[in-house]
């Protein structure tokens, strides 16, 4: 029987730390989800990081080498996206607001289709008639839908933030992750006890997965977009490239970015470039993933690609721009760990009968 001074210092001390870890979420619960993106980097990425140091850098320097081109990679586009997405705003404001709006005449060679070409010239015709109509109606919702892309924008900005946070966080976790890393392992430990290196190796497959293999290749596709954009002039490249990184995450969405766009360059008279634009994209942004995906995702875990989709959207729903890669990344972990369970149990179950 324990005497009741030692049960209530017991209490005492019980409450004291849980109070204690309380108020640390409390403090650390807006960055949460920043010291997990930041976590799942320096995972992914630490071979690369233990090459440096083998090349005897300072752990200081190491880092500055790692995060450097991760912000660019991760940054650039996106605030280039951002810069670019407000002038095209006050374009648009501008030109709803111009006392004049002429419809362009129908193109020659809309004339000379067969059987339908005398029909579709007038049809143009017509439409252009009423183009002041559409021109005022515009004015009238012009306000309503700036200000909703406004709202987003500021969205996208706090998501940056956010990644830019992490990006600082990802620095101290390279340069003295060494240490962390053998606290994680130990606490492990003590909750797996035999199956601690299993875990450890079904959680960096997974993540590799989904940052390499779907998230990396998603990234190159969107940078390969903005390349074409800008080769062919397209307006507004860095913003339709943002569009097209979460496009290109599903198999063959990427038609719904180019094909409009090769449609206006057709119908505006610019045949060659909207050849390019089809071309581009349908033989060399399109196939990337084909020959990419493969070669950076982890090959040892096998994912199925609806539990990705929803880990990005319902990522991004819950937590922002920054759950597109939180999300996927969970789920994936997750359905590895349990698949792993799942399968152990039945070999044990088949080993005792």
């Amino acid at each position: 029987m324990l005497p009741s001074n030692f049960r209530f210092e017991k209490i005492a001390s019980l409450s004291a730390l849980v109070i204690l870890l309380f108020a640390c979420y409390q403090v650390l619960q807006p960055f949460v989800f920043d010291l997990l993106w930041a976590a799942i980097l320096c995972y992914v990425t630490w071979p690369w990081y233990a090459k440096l140091r083998s090349l005897q850098l300072s752990p200081d320097w190491a880092a500055t080498c790692m995060v450097v081109p991760i912000s660019i990679l991760l940054l650039a586009p996106f605030v280039a996206a951002a810069f670019s997405f407000t002038d095209d705003i006050h374009h648009m404001l501008h030109w709803l607001n111009e006392s004049a709006h002429n419809w362009p005449p129908a193109p020659a060679w809309l004339h000379k289709l067969p059987l339908v070409g005398e029909y579709a010239g007038q049809s143009w015709a017509k439409f252009g008639e009423d183009s002041t109509r559409l021109v005022t109606l515009g004015r009238q919702y012009a306000l309503s839908i700036s200000g909703w892309l406004l709202d987003q924008s500021i969205t996208v900005g706090s998501g940056l933030v956010h990644m830019g946070l992490s990006l600082l966080v990802l620095y101290f976790f390279y340069r003295d992750g060494e240490e962390v890393a053998q606290h994680v392992v130990i606490a492990i430990q003590r909750l797996a006890g035999e199956q601690t290196q299993r875990i450890l190796h079904i959680i960096r497959s997974s993540l590799r997965a989904v940052v390499y293999g779907i998230l990396g290749t998603a990234l190159i596709q969107a940078l390969a977009s903005i390349m074409g954009l800008m080769i062919a002039g397209v307006p507004y490249a860095f913003v339709l490239g943002v569009i097209s990184f979460f496009l290109m995450i599903i198999p063959n969405a990427g038609t719904l970015l180019w094909l409009p766009i090769s449609v206006w360059m057709l119908v505006e008279g610019e045949t060659g470039w909207a050849i390019f634009i089809a071309v581009w994209f349908s033989l060399f942004v399109g196939t990337i993933d084909n020959w990419l995906r493969p070669i950076l995702i982890s090959r040892e875990v096998e994912l199925p690609f609806i539990l990705i989709v929803f880990g990005i959207f319902g990522g991004l729903l819950a937590f922002g721009f920054i759950g597109v890669f939180i999300g996927p990344t969970l789920l994936a972990t997750s359905y590895a760990l349990i698949l792993d369970w799942l399968i152990r149990k039945e070999q044990e179950s088949g080993a005792e009968a």
